[in-house]
């Protein structure tokens, strides 16, 4: 199901950075990811999304998570920090444009209560699922650089090491 071509970042402020929090769950060596679906191709990320103002981080990220899953989460650790710069970025997915600039957050939570599609889905989400941290290069998931290094973070137990991913 593919949504219309309607900017995805609705919240953003013109020449502001929008700051978004993504929730890590992983079970059974499973990522959990949304869907996403536009005339670019198919691609997956973590739950999460953009921060509301008077939010913390995670309120804004239990928020999202419950809007787009039906779940409450649990944010932990903070393992990651990502920026996303319109002007670098490969493919334009999801109404990302030249001029987006979006810090992203990374948490890694635990979940509680049973994954069902929630009532608020970005446009062009087209559902979740558990995808094999192994199988994340060949899913499309943004960013890139974390599909290439997760596994071995998963299995280090995220010692602490360059978490910055720069704008990947």
């Amino acid at each position: 199901m593919t949504k219309p071509s309607v900017d995805i970042h609705q919240d953003s402020i013109p020449g502001a950075i929008r700051v978004a929090a993504r929730a890590l769950i992983i079970e059974d060596s499973r990522l959990l990811v949304m869907n996403y679906e536009d005339e670019h191709g198919r691609w997956c990320v973590t739950p999460g999304g953009g921060i509301r103002k008077q939010e913390t981080l995670g309120e804004g990220l239990r928020r999202e998570v419950h809007e787009e899953l039906g779940i409450y989460v649990k944010p932990g650790d903070i393992v990651y920090v990502r920026e996303l710069l319109g002007r670098t970025a490969e493919v334009m997915h999801g109404g990302i444009t030249e001029d987006t600039h979006q810090l992203e957050i990374f948490f890694r939570c635990k979940r509680d209560g049973e994954i069902k599609v929630g009532h608020a889905l970005d446009n062009f989400c087209t559902g979740f699922e558990w995808a094999p941290i192994v199988e994340l290069k060949q899913r499309n998931f943004f960013p890139k650089a974390l599909a290439g290094r997760l596994a071995e973070d998963v299995a280090s137990g995220f010692r602490p090491h360059n978490n910055y991913l720069g704008d990947a």
